[in-house]
């Protein structure tokens, strides 16, 4: 009678290995988008904490190219834009009204950004088949948790949510998941499950009834639609449109303001009140502009939006598109920096596996449409999302190659062998 040959014995490191960066996964999956449908502040401890995991276990595994992998990453066109204008926030230090907030701020952000990136080069080179359905898992779990947490709210949902709001966060986070996660489902076959996960997504938004999250899920979807016909041409129509708004953002209120003056001549401001607040916003931008001419060049420095309205800088209503604020405390220099980072991250995507790049495209579509809109989305909590994303994203990437099984006879071979 013939025996199976028994596996040779496996290195304990790497199954210790193994199961932190599943515990890490884990927590960046699932227990993150969760949490965010209950807390504002619990994001900022789940991240570390399963990016650490992560990071503990990636280098317990072997092969790891830690150096070779971070050092892939920054000489790409993406990486090295990156870098410069974080050089750039960072040499604004040097004149910003308030340096001791903005550099705190700066610090918590490029922490933020470098522990995703150590995480991403630690991840394995290929994701486990158990590993990719965790975001979706997470995504189901947070979108489920949304639509409960809603329905039993006392405040009423009758008027969409447009401040900073736990409800307003939570329909983000499954604005910024939801993209890897039916990515994750279709690079294994799973288009019915990414279909019914996409509906039930749509719905927790509607629950949540978040004005910029429908916004974004909407145009994502529209862009998922569009790129799966050719997606390299619609990253490079999406990255000149960046690069246009990005170059031109000073004479934008200048040509909004006469289609905004023709909506109140007829009523409309009445009619809408947000269209009202954009108005206003708009107009203050353009006052901002006219005023100060020369400082768009360099800016008046990282952060000083955080302190615009209180000190007298900016008056209220405060315009919040990131266009604005990059021009206001970057300048001239920090907005071609951004462009370059936005075109050459749209080619990098085009560039992806077709199993992938509408995926991809729908999240920087959605992603960017949620910067236009009018959010604070500078801070800390918006960063932290996009870089789970990102990790996800990079998490889907790297499964999508399916491993062929060997077949069963060669597991167990016939006697007469």
């Amino acid at each position: 009678m013939s025996q199976v040959p028994r596996k040779p014995a496996e290195d304990p490191a790497i199954d210790a290995g193994d199961f932190l960066v599943r515990v890490g996964l884990t927590i960046l999956a699932i227990l993150v988008p969760v949490s965010v449908v209950l807390s504002r502040r619990a994001l900022f401890t789940l991240v570390p904490v399963g990016s650490s995991l992560v990071l503990i276990g990636g280098l317990l595994l072997p092969h790891v190219h830690l150096r070779q992998r971070l050092s892939a990453m920054c000489r790409t066109v993406p990486g090295l834009s990156g870098l410069a204008l974080l050089a750039w926030c960072a040499l604004s230090l040097a004149w910003t009204p308030f340096p001791a907030d903005a550099a705190a701020r700066l610090w918590k952000t490029g922490g933020t950004l470098g522990l995703v990136a150590l995480t991403v080069a630690l991840l394995p080179e290929r994701t486990r088949t158990s590993n990719i359905y965790l975001f979706p898992i997470g995504l189901a779990v947070a979108s489920i948790a949304t639509v409960v947490v809603m329905l039993l709210a006392p405040q009423p949902l009758l008027t969409m949510q447009t401040g900073d709001s736990t409800p307003e966060r939570a329909a983000l986070t499954l604005v910024v998941l939801v993209w890897p996660a039916i990515g994750a489902l279709a690079v294994r076959d799973r288009w019915i499950t990414a279909t019914v996960m996409a509906v039930g997504v749509t719905v927790a938004a509607i629950a949540a009834w978040t004005s910029v999250a429908l916004a974004a899920l909407a145009i994502g979807a529209l862009t998922f639609a569009v790129a799966t016909w050719n997606p390299p041409r619609v990253a490079r129509v999406m990255g000149g449109c960046a690069v246009i708004l990005f170059l031109l953002a000073p004479l934008l209120p200048f040509v909004l303001l006469k289609p905004l003056d023709a909506a109140a001549a007829i009523g409309l401001m009445d009619r809408i009140p947000p269209l009202a607040d954009v108005s206003g916003s708009v107009r203050i931008w353009a006052d901002v502009v006219a005023a100060e001419p020369l400082r768009l060049v360099t800016g008046h420095g990282f952060d000083i939006m955080s302190h615009a309205i209180a000190s007298g800088f900016v008056p209220a209503p405060q315009p919040r598109s990131i266009l604005f604020e990059t021009w206001y405390e970057l300048g001239l220099v920090g907005a071609v920096l951004a462009a370059c980072f936005a075109v050459s991250a749209f080619a990098a995507v085009g560039r992806a596996s077709p199993a992938v790049a509408p995926f991809l495209l729908a999240e920087l579509a959605a992603g960017f449409t949620v910067s236009l809109w009018g959010l604070d989305t500078t801070q800390l909590w918006w960063v932290t999302f996009l870089s789970v994303g990102g990790l996800a994203f990079v998490h889907v990437v790297r499964g999508q190659y399916k491993t062929d099984r060997p077949a069963a006879a060669a597991l167990h071979p016939s006697p007469a062998q």
